[in-house]
């Protein structure tokens, strides 16, 4: 029974590449279109994604930080979005690199180095998406999703710069 649920599961990953279905999951609601959030691993695609989501995630972090602390205001959508925009974005250039460094022959530690900043980036960036729907203060939502959203564009920075 397992290897017929294999050969089917190998089947159904054959024919969605046949008929050009995407090679991606998209958890989260985005606003980008399939092309952007492609798995890529040619440099200048994971580049041109992480450039991308440090631009959307200074939007959002700029939006969070003049967010009111209070519940007088809804929190605005487009904030929100932009969030999810960079999430979506650090995990494609992530899911590039991931496979980039399942191909290559020979260990590279800069790669390494750069998967593991992108990585810890991919994981903070969760907060401002995951953590709006806990029941969080709006204060604390806002205090920790601004703490790690800027330290998941620290991260980006640095793989940017170690990026060939």
């Amino acid at each position: 029974m397992r290897r017929a649920g294999s050969s089917i599961l190998a089947i159904v990953l054959i024919l969605g590449t046949t008929l050009g279905w995407p090679p991606y999951t998209s958890a989260q609601k985005t606003t980008l279109p399939p092309t952007i959030i492609k798995a890529d691993m040619n440099p200048a695609a994971i580049r041109a994604q992480l450039r991308m989501a440090a631009d959307l995630g200074r939007t959002a972090l700029r939006g969070l930080q003049s967010t009111p602390t209070d519940d007088s205001v809804p929190l605005d959508e487009g904030v929100v979005q932009a969030a999810r925009d960079t999430y979506v974005l650090i995990r494609a250039a992530r899911e590039g690199m991931q496979l980039k460094l399942e191909r290559q022959k020979i260990p590279d530690p800069v790669l390494e180095l750069t998967f593991k900043r992108l990585t810890d980036a991919w994981n903070l960036s969760r907060t401002p998406v995951d953590k709006l729907s806990w029941s969080f203060s709006r204060q604390d939502y806002i205090t920790m999703s601004v703490r790690d959203l800027s330290r998941a564009l620290q991260l980006v920075d640095q793989a940017l710069i170690l990026l060939p």
